[in-house]
């Protein structure tokens, strides 16, 4: 028996009657005008109508693949959707009732839309990214819902056309089951804050806060087993706070800290939004990544190097200020220099170089930098106290600043180039004591490497011209050198504060302040397709 005993059974007047009314409804929405059935507004003003324009009006929808939609609808909120975006309540009224033809096509159309919406949510995300974030570029997923609705319908197999749309990495995936897992701990009340006091070290005896550290930390699987000295930080809690530090981008001490506890008592409702947000995110990301390609996720603080599935290098990165934010973007890496001359980007320029030479017209010597005039080999070196800054601005200077390569560089002695219009790139640093710090947000926008010279090494295993020792010799110049890549590898830099890595939840805060606002924008209604 079908799960909601829907029968079609049309007299070929009655037939007739639902093609009319169908293609009335398509013809309104292909117009631009507001069309709604039973009060709920149809989203896919161009898609429906191209649907039912391709098939001659005819309905689509068999009570098989209606039953088995709608069982798939109900398990939206696994996915961190909402089924009622879908008209999932509208949906289930027609079904349990009998219809005329007008009331038929509604029904159809309702089906089309909720289809079409949903797939096109699996595809590429329920918001659109650059509405929320105008620095997030990066690859979006490619797809047609209506293509994959007909072939659907086509091979009666509705559950398995939507499971393939779903974002294939094992990153959501596991995103996937934690939000189960949080859900499930939400339901059962979620867990108690730890009060604030004294840092709590190994060996200190807390009969408050030991005891409640114990309850948070079995919750969430931290802790496998209750110790049996409840109030004394044990050994194995500190195991267990260091392993929760770690997942959780914490400096791990092992020690119950200020910051610890704060990360410790942030809600699970909190950290449900939190895993939602970034199911979302990879819904955003292009599915073809590439077979060899670098992944830095801004939020981490970390670059990843990916090949055949499997990361092959990993290393520590510092990334753009809150005020300088590092954007989300994707590009090919097609080269690297070594010993790099830099050349003042504008932001810096203005904004941090411009205001001290206005101060300090030999500012420019103490940071090894020169002044030139003019474009290329045309360039001529002008004197910085021969300028009159105080009468130089964004809209007035005709000049480029250019800091030598050597120890005090900026960029070190080798940068990773990959074009792209943020002038955006990779590259060494001399602060190295930055990498020392959890929080690592010190650039104007670049990503800083800790051990550039391991990267550069790993790019060149398979390039025939050059070698670790032939870099060497070539460093010790001390001039500007170019290594071209045989093959370009694809670099993403992204944006997560939560994913699955290794069965393990990791999670972050949140750097630039993006999550809120992708919240709020699940929580809306789903906008127009």
């Amino acid at each position: 028996m079908l799960l909601f005993g829907l029968i079609f059974t049309l007299v070929a007047h009655g037939q007739v009657g639902l093609d009319e009314n169908i293609r009335k409804r398509s013809e309104a929405l292909a117009s631009s005008l507001e069309v709604f059935v039973v009060k709920e507004k149809l989203h896919c003003v161009k898609l429906l109508p191209e649907f039912y324009q391709q098939r001659l009006f005819k309905p689509a929808w068999t009570d098989k693949d209606t039953n088995a939609f709608v069982s798939i609808l109900t398990q939206a909120d696994e996915e961190g959707l909402d089924a009622e975006d879908y008209h999932y309540n509208s949906i289930k009224l027609f079904l349990n009732k009998t219809k005329n033809a007008e009331e038929r096509a509604e029904l159809d159309m309702l089906l089309t839309d909720a289809f079409l919406l949903y797939a096109s949510h699996f595809l590429n995300g329920k918001v659109n990214p650059e509405t929320v974030d105008s620095e997030w570029k990066a690859v979006r997923r490619e797809g047609n819902a209506r293509e994959f609705l007909e072939k659907a319908l086509s091979e009666n197999n509705i559950a398995n056309a939507l499971q393939k749309l779903l974002p294939a990495h094992i990153g959501y995936n596991g995103l996937k089951e934690s939000l189960k897992q949080y859900k499930s701990i939400a339901q059962k009340g979620g867990w108690a804050s730890i009060p604030a006091g004294e840092t709590i070290k190994r060996g200190i005896t807390d009969s408050i806060r030991v005891p409640l550290l114990i309850k948070r930390l079995l919750i969430t699987n931290d802790l496998t087993s209750a110790p049996k000295e409840q109030y004394t930080y044990s050994e194995a809690i500190e195991k267990a706070v260091t392993d929760y530090q770690t997942r959780n981008g914490l400096e791990a001490d092992g020690n119950l800290g200020k910051l610890t506890v704060a990360s410790l008592n942030i809600s699970v409702h909190d950290r449900i939004n939190q895993i939602k947000i970034n199911m979302e995110r990879y819904r955003w990301i292009s599915q073809d990544l590439g077979n060899h390609y670098v992944i830095v996720n801004i939020a981490d603080y970390r670059m990843e190097v990916f090949k055949n599935n499997q990361m092959t290098f990993s290393q520590k990165v510092i990334v753009g200020k809150p005020f300088r934010k590092t954007p989300v973007f994707s590009s090919k890496m097609t080269y690297f220099v070594l010993n790099p001359y830099w050349t003042v980007p504008p932001t810096i320029l203005f904004n941090d170089i411009l205001p001290e030479l206005q101060k300090n017209s030999g500012y420019l010597a103490t940071k090894n930098i020169r002044l030139f005039q003019g474009q290329g080999s045309n360039a001529t070196e002008v004197d910085p106290l021969t300028v009159n800054w105080s009468k130089l601005s964004k809209a007035n200077f005709p000049y480029t600043l250019r800091q030598d390569p050597g120890a005090t560089n900026a960029l070190g002695i080798v940068k990773f180039m990959f074009p792209n219009k943020y002038n955006i790139y990779i590259h060494d640093t001399p602060s190295k004591e930055l990498f020392n710090r959890p929080d690592r947000a010190f650039s104007s926008g670049c990503i800083r490497l800790n051990k550039p010279m391991e990267f550069a090494n790993y790019l060149i295993q398979n390039e025939q011209n050059w070698s670790s020792e032939k870099m060497t010799t070539a460093l010790n110049t001390g001039k500007e050198q170019t290594v071209l890549l045989s093959k370009p590898i694809n670099v993403h830099i992204l944006y997560l504060t939560a994913w699955w890595q290794d069965g393990i939840l990791h999670l972050r805060n949140d750097l630039y302040n993006r999550d809120q606002a992708v919240l709020t924008a699940l929580n809306e209604p789903a906008p127009i397709l």
